[in-house]
C-alpha cells in the first residue's frame, strides 16, 4: 500500500509520530512570528508522550502565560511587543485545540481564544486587517481580508484556505503575511467542515462539491473595489488541495490555482494512513468503553467523524469516496502550481504527479527536498522557501 506521511525528518522529541509532527508544525510558524522555538520546546518538555490530555493542558498553559504578557504590554502601549505576544498566544491556543475532544467544551474554548488573540494582534498590524464573514446558505464563513495599505487600489488577491485541521488564523503565518509583504491582498477563509466553521456550525461537515461554498467567497472578493478580478488566485493547503483543485474545475473566475499538495482522490489518500482502517473496524457500540481506556483513539474518532458528519469512522471512509476529481483534471484550465514534499510519502507524490499530468493550461510542479529542509507536509519546516516559490510563480503568472 502506498504511504502518506507528514515528514521524513523527525525531531524525535516524542515517540508518538503525531505529537512529533505537531510540535514541528508549531515551531515552524516562528518565521512570521507565530511561535518562539524556546517556548515550544519548554512546553513540549512538560507533555507526556502520546497523552492528548497532557498536550492540551500544557499548550493551554503556555498560551495563557503569553496572553497575559501580551495584556501587560498592551496596557503599557508597548504595541509591537503586544502584537507579537498575541500572535504567539493565538497559535499556542490553536495547538491546544488540535488534540482536544469535540465532546468537551475545552476544544471550542481553545479555538475561540486562538481567534480572539489573533484579532487583538491584528489591531496592531501595520497593514490593514479586516475581520469578515461571508454569507453562504444558512451559515457565515469566517475569515480575514488583509492588504498592504488602507486604500482602494486594485491589487492581485489570494484566496487562501487550509484543509482538515488548519485555521484561518494559522494561514496568516503560512502564506498570508508573506503575500501581503509582496504587495498582494489576501483573503483567509474557512469553509464547511473546517475548524472555525465546524465549531460554529457542527451540522455542516465537509462536502465533495466544495466549489459551491468557495463560489460565495469569490463573489464576495469580486464585489470589493480593491480586488483586481484579472489577478485572482486560489490557494489550498493539505486537504485544501482537493478543495481548491475541485473549485478550479468549475469556477473560471479563478485566474491561477496553487495546491499544496494536490489531493485528487481523498479516499485513496486516506488509505495511506493505515491507522484509519484499524479505526474503521471498531463498532459504534464499543466506542464508550474504548474511549475511556484510550483517549488518543477517542480523539481520533471524534475528530474524523465530526469533520464528515458521521457516527463512525467506517461511515466517514465510505462518504469520502465521493471526494474524487481524478477523472476531471483536464477541466482545470487556469495556470496551476502543484507543490509537494518528498517526505510526504509515495501516495502524496503520486497524486501530485497525476494532478500535474492531468490539468490543462500552463502548469508547474515543485517537489521540495530533504536537503532544502522543506520535505515536510505543506513545507512547515521551511515556510520561507515555500513562500518564495509560490510568490515567484504568481508574480510570473500575473505579470503576463
Amino acid at each position: 500500500m502506498a504511504e502518506v506521511k507528514k515528514m521524513s525528518v523527525r525531531l524525535n522529541f516524542f515517540e508518538n509520530e503525531g505529537f512529533d509532527f505537531q510540535l514541528m508544525r508549531s515551531m515552524g510558524l516562528h518565521y512570521y512570528g507565530g511561535a518562539s522555538i524556546g517556548e515550544c520546546l519548554s512546553t513540549a518538555k512538560m507533555i507526556k508522550d502520546g497523552d492528548v490530555i497532557s498536550w492540551v493542558d500544557e499548550w493551554n498553559a503556555t498560551a495563557r502565560m503569553i496572553e497575559e504578557e501580551a495584556d501587560v504590554f498592551s496596557g503599557r502601549d508597548e504595541i509591537i511587543s503586544a502584537r507579537d505576544s498575541y500572535l504567539r498566544a493565538s497559535m499556542y491556543y490553536r495547538a491546544a485545540e488540535y488534540f482536544g475532544f469535540f465532546s468537551e467544551p475545552s476544544r471550542r474554548k481553545n479555538w475561540k481564544k486562538s481567534r480572539e488573540c489573533f484579532q487583538k494582534a491584528a489591531k496592531f498590524f501595520e497593514t490593514m486587517c479586516e475581520l469578515i464573514e461571508i454569507q453562504f446558505e444558512d451559515m457565515k464563513l469566517p475569515g480575514y481580508f488583509i492588504k498592504p495599505e488602507d486604500d482602494l487600489k486594485k491589487r492581485p488577491t489570494l484566496l487562501i484556505m487550509s484543509g482538515f485541521d488548519g485555521t484561518a488564523e494559522e494561514l496568516y503565518f503560512y502564506l498570508g503575511a508573506g503575500a501581503v509583504d509582496r504587495g498582494y491582498n489576501v483573503l483567509l477563509f474557512e469553509g464547511p467542515g473546517q475548524v472555525g466553521s465546524i465549531h460554529m456550525y457542527p451540522e455542516k461537515p465537509f462536502r465533495p462539491d466544495y466549489e459551491v461554498p468557495v463560489k460565495a467567497v469569490v463573489d464576495y472578493a469580486l464585489l470589493r473595489d480593491d480586488v483586481d478580478e484579472e489577478r485572482l488566485a486560489l490557494v489550498g493547503f493539505s486537504i485544501g488541495g482537493y478543495f481548491a483543485a475541485r473549485t478550479a474545475i468549475y469556477e473560471k473566475r479563478i485566474k491561477a490555482c496553487v495546491v499544496d499538495s494536490p489531493v485528487i482522490d481523498i479516499s485513496r489518500y486516506y488509505e495511506g494512513f493505515g491507522n484509519l482502517e484499524e479505526l474503521a473496524k471498531i463498532k459504534e457500540e464499543d466506542y464508550n468503553e474504548l474511549f475511556s481506556e484510550n483517549p488518543f483513539i477517542r480523539w481520533a474518532v471524534e475528530t474524523f467523524t465530526r469533520r464528515y458528519g458521521t457516527k463512525t469512522v467506517a461511515e466517514a471512509l465510505e462518504k469520502v469516496k465521493e471526494f474524487d476529481i481524478s477523472g476531471d483534471l483536464d477541466k482545470i484550465t487556469c495556470p496551476t502550481l502543484a507543490l509537494v514534499g518528498e517526505g510526504e510519502g509515495d501516495e502524496a507524490i503520486f497524486q501530485a504527479q497525476r494532478f500535474y499530468e492531468g490539468v490543462s493550461g500552463s502548469k508547474a510542479l515543485r517537489m521540495f527536498t530533504e536537503k532544502e529542509g522543506a520535505e515536510s507536509h505543506c513545507q512547515i519546516t521551511n515556510l520561507s522557501l515555500m513562500n518564495a516559490a509560490v510568490m515567484m510563480w504568481l508574480d510570473g503568472v500575473f505579470s503576463k
